[in-house]
């Protein structure tokens, strides 16, 4: 007796390819819709279903917050209209994305160039802590320690990125000690960075506190003093706008920190000058406000660093996205089951299921499986990606995690028993 193909139950199955020769060319995309629409269990049910669910889940979602009868009604529309816009854009993009497309850059590695300026930085940062501590030996002010802890830190940051700089690039032999790549290396050491500098900040502002309840006097200015400070702030805003122009996130870290630089650096001139010739306590105030604004600055990236090594999940847009590229990607594929997207480091992980029919043949669904996962990793926000295969919609828990937050255990003893006696 003939064998039937599992798939469209109809022509003799091939053993080379585990179907007949028909759905063997469709599952490879080279049989046109005619023949496409004679095979029942191989029509696309999910672009003409779950797409235009997912495009009505998308309208819901951005209009959910929308009150028609609000006064600003104008604004919001434009706001909906312009998201809608979007998403339309982005499903052309999508569209686009295919297994045999360019990688997607790796935006965390650091190039040769990215590297040689983190070098520089470092050699600058350290000629102008030599310089501030010349000065602080000839005028021992608050403002100008607070400027010359800055340029420590500064220094230490330089020696912490610049290693993370230079073990960005993920090679062949770092993939057994980093099976998922290397990008969260920079996320942790911004993340040292900024704790260093908003406790030493922190200590700065309590020395100028005490010095305000004991009414010491401001020192006199000095030339080389004001020089020093005169010549960092040039220096400091030159570097802000050269490594802005750079685009990447270790500079884009490296120009932040140069940019306040340049904002405290000239309030501390200003408070030390006027320290000696106006009040005597601007010397100690300029120091807090100079504390207090590297203390907020540097909390604010620590905690956007650490949230990302949280795994909190995607947004809504990204979720959207894999969705829609899961729906469209094959055929034979039933249903999306879920869609799980999360961020760990400046990238995301994703976790996809997917219904097939439970006759189809183990080569078959593999080749669904992995050719979906390398669509999904070419989208430029997803790092990793991990498709299963199931054959039901089912709400069972597949996690101790999820097991542990319902309360509930699954029992497979079931579908064990039917493969048992299968």
């Amino acid at each position: 007796m003939t064998n039937l193909c599992p798939l469209c139950n109809r022509s003799p199955i091939s053993m080379q390819v585990g179907c007949c020769d028909t759905c063997g060319e469709m599952m490879n995309g080279k049989v046109g819709d005619q023949i496409t629409s004679q095979i029942s269990l191989s029509s696309p049910i999910i672009p003409s279903d779950v797409i235009d669910n997912c495009s009505v889940a998308v309208s819901r979602s951005l209009s959910g917050t929308t009150s028609w009868c609000s006064s600003d009604i104008k604004k919001k529309k434009l706001k909906y209209y312009e998201e809608m816009g979007n998403w339309i854009d982005n499903i052309e993009v999508l569209e686009n994305i295919d297994i045999n497309s360019p990688l997607p850059i790796d935006k965390n590695e650091a190039p040769k160039t990215i590297r040689v300026a983190t070098y520089l930085s470092f050699l600058i940062n350290l000629f102008l802590l030599l310089a501030k501590s010349i000065a602080i030996s000839s005028s021992i002010s608050y403002t100008i320690i607070s400027s010359l802890v800055d340029s420590c830190l500064d220094l230490i940051a330089g020696m912490i990125i610049s290693c993370t700089a230079a073990h960005s690039k993920f090679t062949l032999d770092d993939l057994k000690k980093y099976p998922l790549g290397k990008s969260r290396i920079p996320v942790v050491g911004i993340l040292v960075f900024s704790i260093l500098m908003a406790c030493c900040a922190l200590y700065i502002a309590i020395q100028c506190i005490m010095s305000l309840i004991e009414h010491e006097p401001s020192p006199p200015t000095t030339h080389t003093a004001i020089h020093v400070m005169w010549w960092t702030i040039f220096t400091k805003l030159a570097m802000t706008i050269v490594y802005s122009l750079l685009d990447h996130p270790i500079t884009d870290t490296l120009a932040e920190d140069h940019r306040n630089d340049v904002l405290t650096n000239s309030l501390g001139l200003f408070m030390y000058w006027g320290g000696a010739h106006f009040y005597w306590w601007m010397d100690s105030v300029g120091g807090i406000i100079l504390s207090a604004f590297v203390l907020q600055s540097w909390v604010q990236t620590a905690l956007e660093n650490a949230q990302m090594l949280m795994g909190q999940s995607a947004p809504d847009e990204l979720i959207r996205s894999i969705t829609y590229v899961a729906a469209s990607h094959h055929p034979l594929i039933i249903g999306v089951e879920q869609v799980i997207a999360f961020q760990v480091g400046p990238n995301f992980m994703a976790e996809v299921h997917i219904i097939l029919p439970d006759n189809l043949p183990l080569r078959i669904t593999h080749h669904i499986g992995e050719t979906l996962q390398l669509k999904i990793e070419r989208i430029p926000e997803i790092e990793r990606a991990w498709v299963h295969i199931d054959t039901e919609t089912h709400n069972d828990c597949e996690h101790v995690l999820t097991m542990r937050t319902s309360n509930s255990i699954p029992s497979f003893s079931d579908n064990y028993n039917h493969f048992q006696s299968v």
